[in-house]
């Protein structure tokens, strides 16, 4: 046999008359396209060959007219008028323009009517090209001075090609120079639809001819693929009429040779063909006739087992398939976790697949139990999650009325059930529902909604296997919803619970608020958070905050550490600057600073103790012990001293420090039972603090001890000894800066 070629698919319906015609009419178009193409372009080319030569040959004759007049005129002024009434009387184009400028632009002559001269507060002045009035010959100077940037610039002779206001232009530019030391520019402007009037004419022509050789083409195609197509189609449509029934069809011999054997053979064909179904009709009604006397015996006998053991095969694959699909649905995670949603679509997707059928969707009340909202539609055709219309107790009054009541529907064909008849336009129409199934699912004993399944096309008779299997996925959507509400709340519980804390560790270092939450209950602890985060002033009247001690009344919660280093910074003359300036404008400059200095206290792992005024407090060691505390502490002071510097008074100068450091014992922690703050208590803080009293603006002034610990890393200077209320003289010093390594 032989194999018939493959035809791109798009080419398969084409006619067989387009076929031999556009290959044809394509051919004569691209033949006449590249003449007229290479026509054109030779016209072109001639053209600009011609405007060169005339150029040439013009600015030649101008060249020597120039030589001539300037010999003959010793006046440069006269000569100029008699340069611009030459060129006025060339005959070379109506728009076209020749001027002579200096290299300055200043206008020698040219060829429109413009004067070269204008009066400018009553004396005359040269006219610059560039000023002209004239807008050819000044767009042809803005041109050349664009692309050369001054006239000087041009050297020898230039042919352009050019577009002004949408018409083309041939430029020539062409220096002059006599012995007199006279340096000019010959710019000659001609407009290229003086050579192409003809060469349009040619087009015009050459476009007709070409459309008259398309037409003939076309008739000539026409009628060739008419005579080769007409006998063909007549064979198709034989072949056709024979497709539908029509064994007697014979086609009428004529065309060419090739369509003539061509039809004889199909007629052939054709006579063999209705022989051969004759007798195959004769066969097929003996055959019938057997076959229907045997058939009518076995169905007798086979109709009634037939269908029982559909209906059990039917109801065993459906319980096992239920079973797992159950199965599966119990260790979901979207329900057990509380993610209702993911559940709801995992619960559709799968009951559409156990009881075949075409849509689920899952419908919620509103708290009124007049609205049923559609939380998940699935289209098994589509494999397609999505939402349906709303439904109110309005517009279905009965359909609302029977929810109320029936808590399961099992409906074969929804056109005989009366509360069904408001559902049959608006929506089972347009799905094509023909079986439905409802079940409705509870919260805390309340209906909450409903789950519903629709058959389509064919009435479907529901099995009691199927209504448990739709019961048991409204068991699960309401353990869904139940599993979301709790999560829910613990989430809730989980966040403000992560407030309080965050609330605590704002007000207290961590290892105090570990012992806080050891010490008290967790609701205690959370509700202190509470307490500053609403910033009460009060909260003795708390029953629950009344004695918050580590355990039993008077207690505290509070350490004694054996070395600490404790900073005191004080801004200098900072109360004149309050005094000058509002309220407002205070607090955010104090903001500012203190929020520069807590930055330090990140960065060297240090403990803020508190603010007190223009006062800062910090110290290190504590709460977690350090060895390199009172380096920290160094650090940072010499830190402040620098970041202090980008902060400004009213007048510009920047602010300045005040600072005092000291090493020692001291006691940090919690006491009291109102608004607990951490706080440090030692004669360590109290030296530290007249470190900074004693101290000098802009330095950073410490003890013996501390000395002791910096001396081998930081540059120290000795002040004298220093009278300190209530420990006598001391020796100080006054931290400067690191030592080099």
């Amino acid at each position: 046999m032989f194999k018939i070629p493959y035809i791109t698919k798009p080419f398969k319906n084409v006619p067989l008359k387009i076929v031999l015609i556009v290959p044809f009419v394509i051919q004569i178009c691209l033949a006449s396209g590249v003449i007229g193409l290479f026509t054109f372009r030779n016209g072109q080319q001639k053209v600009s060959a011609i405007a060169s030569s005339l150029s040439s040959e013009m600015g030649d004759r101008i060249s020597t007219e120039l030589h001539s007049h300037l010999q003959l005129t010793p006046n440069i002024n006269q000569a100029n008028i008699d340069i611009s009434t030459f060129l006025r009387g060339l005959k070379y184009s109506e728009k076209g323009r020749v001027f002579i400028i200096e290299r300055s632009g200043l206008v020698v002559g040219n060829s429109d009517a413009e004067k070269n001269f204008q009066i400018v507060n009553g004396k005359p002045q040269r006219l610059n090209i560039l000023d002209s009035k004239d807008p050819l010959s000044r767009s042809t100077a803005q041109y050349l001075l664009q692309k050369h940037g001054k006239f000087e610039a041009i050297k020898g002779t230039e042919h352009i090609e050019v577009a002004f206001a949408g018409e083309e232009y041939f430029i020539r530019a062409q220096n002059w120079r006599d012995g007199n030391g006279l340096d000019w520019l010959i710019v000659i402007v001609v407009p290229a639809s003086q050579f192409t009037g003809s060469m349009q004419n040619q087009t015009q022509t050459m476009i007709l001819l070409y459309l008259a050789v398309l037409a003939i083409s076309i008739s000539i195609g026409i009628l060739t693929a008419r005579f080769i197509s007409t006998p063909l189609h007549k064979l198709s449509e034989a072949s056709l009429a024979i497709t539908h029934g029509k064994i007697d069809t014979r086609v009428q011999i004529e065309g060419t040779s090739e369509i003539r054997a061509l039809s004889e053979s199909f007629n052939t064909l054709a006579e063999m063909m209705a022989n051969s179904l004759l007798q195959l009709e004769k066969s097929n009604q003996e055959l019938e006739l057997r076959v229907q006397e045997r058939t009518h015996e076995l169905n007798a006998s086979k109709s009634s087992l037939q269908r029982t053991n559909f209906l059990l095969s039917r109801r065993e694959s459906l319980l096992r398939k239920q079973q797992d699909i159950l199965f599966s649905l119990t260790k979901d995670k979207a329900i057990n976790q509380g993610n209702f949603i993911d559940a709801v679509q995992n619960i559709t997707r799968t009951g559409s697949q156990a009881l075949n059928v075409e849509r689920v969707s899952i419908w919620l009340f509103d708290k009124t139990k007049t609205l049923l909202h559609c939380l998940d539609l699935y289209i098994k055709s589509t494999n397609i999650h999505t939402e349906a219309d709303f439904l109110t107790s309005q517009n279905y009054p009965k359909f609302f009325a029977a929810l109320q009541v029936k808590h399961s529907m099992a409906v074969e064909d929804v056109q005989e059930e009366e509360y069904l008849q408001e559902l049959i336009d608006s929506c089972f129409k347009t799905a094509g529902t023909v079986s439905l199934l409802i079940k409705t699912f509870e919260v805390d004993g309340q209906v909450t909604g409903i789950i519903a399944f629709e058959h389509i096309e064919v009435e479907h008779l529901w099995l009691s296997e199927e209504l448990s299997f739709a019961s048991s996925l409204a068991d699960l959507l309401s353990l869904g919803m139940e599993s979301q509400e709790r999560h829910r709340a613990e989430e809730n519980l989980r966040i403000e619970q992560m407030k309080s804390e965050r609330l605590l560790l704002n007000v207290l270092p961590q290892e105090i608020v570990e012992r806080l939450k050891l010490s008290q209950s967790k609701a205690l602890a959370n509700k202190i958070s509470e307490t500053y985060a609403n910033q009460m002033p009060d909260i003795s009247s708390d029953p629950m905050l009344e004695n918050l001690t580590n355990g039993t009344n008077g207690a505290i919660v509070a350490d004694a550490y054996d070395e600490v280093t404790v900073l005191f910074a004080d801004i200098v003359n900072f109360t004149e600057y309050a005094a000058a300036i509002s309220a407002s404008d205070l607090v955010n400059c104090l903001n500012d600073i203190f929020s520069e200095f807590d930055r330090l206290v990140d960065l060297y792992d240090l403990e803020k103790i508190k603010t007190i005024g223009d006062s800062y407090m910090a110290v290190g060691g504590l709460p977690i012990p350090s060895k390199d505390h009172a380096v920290a502490i160094a650090e940072m002071a010499l830190e402040m001293q620098i970041s202090i510097q980008k902060f400004k008074r009213l007048d510009g100068s920047p602010f300045s420090l005040r600072i005092g450091i000291h090493t020692g014992q001291a006691i940090a922690g919690v006491i009291g039972t109102k608004k607990f703050i951490y706080d440090l208590w030692g004669d360590t803080v109290n030296v530290a603090s007249r470190m900074e009293s004693h101290g000098v603006a802009g330095c950073i002034q410490v003890t013996e001890a501390t000395y002791q610990i910096l001396k081998n890393k930081y540059q120290l200077e000795q002040r004298n000894a220093i009278n300190i209320k209530g420990k006598g003289e001391m020796i100080t010093y006054l931290l400067q800066d690191r030592l080099e390594a």
